[in-house]
């Protein structure tokens, strides 16, 4: 395992590690052209390898220059990538049993995927008591993530949920609003009124259609009024 780090003030920092068999082998430090053993086998490779000072130099060479060149290329390819800043769209919600609250902060479609949730208790980092999902990834390339508190529901006002990401200028605070108890009675009186008009609307329909089909009895027995069949087929006979 090998690469390098290209630092703020300029500076290059490189590593170099081997394994063998899943366990550490050797690991090469660049500025002193050493190998450190991580056990008795690998001495006898680290002072092979420390004897001819051509590998440590072909080394440092590959970690000071060939290693940056290309971070840098690839840093250039991903530049729309690495640069892209999606804000997090937050939201808590709780879930109260027996007089437990369970609190939960998710936020959703951010990138970098370097994301901080905290709980707060009045303005206090709560780090043990909170839980925490891995940060997973959306289908659009952002990602989405989440930690969540147990409080006393009698406490839930002394609790906040701090979001720290590069997209927001500042951390951003968010607290738990239960919803209110208006909600279901608006629900209740908005389906009472569209049942009423739908039985307003069936009624007029009814009354629209009995009044046509009672105009087109009456109509005809108007023209037939007072005329016996027999005469009227006579009269209709005559006329041809």
């Amino acid at each position: 395992m090998y690469g390098c780090d290209l630092l703020e003030d300029g500076g290059i920092r490189g590593f170099s590690q081997r394994a063998y068999d899943g366990r550490d082998f050797l690991a090469f430090d660049k500025d002193t052209l050493t190998f450190t053993a991580a056990d008795s086998a690998a001495e006898i490779t680290k002072r092979k390898w420390e004897a001819d000072e051509a590998i440590g130099e072909r080394l440092k060479h590959y970690l000071e220059n060939t290693c940056t060149e290309w971070l840098q290329r690839y840093m250039e390819y991903g530049k729309a990538t690495l640069e892209r800043r999606e804000r997090p769209t937050v939201r808590v919600s709780g879930k109260e049993s027996h007089g437990l609250l369970t609190l939960s902060c998710r936020a959703h479609g951010f990138h970098p995927p370097s994301i901080a949730i905290n709980w707060l208790r009045k303005g206090r980092v709560q780090a043990q008591e909170t839980k925490r999902g891995s940060t997973a990834p959306n289908s659009d390339g952002t990602y989405h993530a989440w930690a969540s508190i147990e409080a006393l529901a009698a406490e839930k006002d002394e609790y906040q949920c701090r979001v720290e990401h590069a997209s927001l200028p500042e951390p951003g605070l968010f607290s738990w609003e239960p919803q209110s108890n208006l909600l279901p009675i608006i629900i209740g009186v908005v389906i009472a009124a569209l049942a009423i008009v739908a039985a307003i609307v069936g009624f007029v329909f009814w009354k629209s259609r009995s009044a046509r089909d009672g105009g087109s009895s009456s109509s005809g027995m108007a023209r037939g009024a007072g005329v016996p069949l027999p005469e009227r087929a006579r009269l209709q006979h005559g006329a041809d």
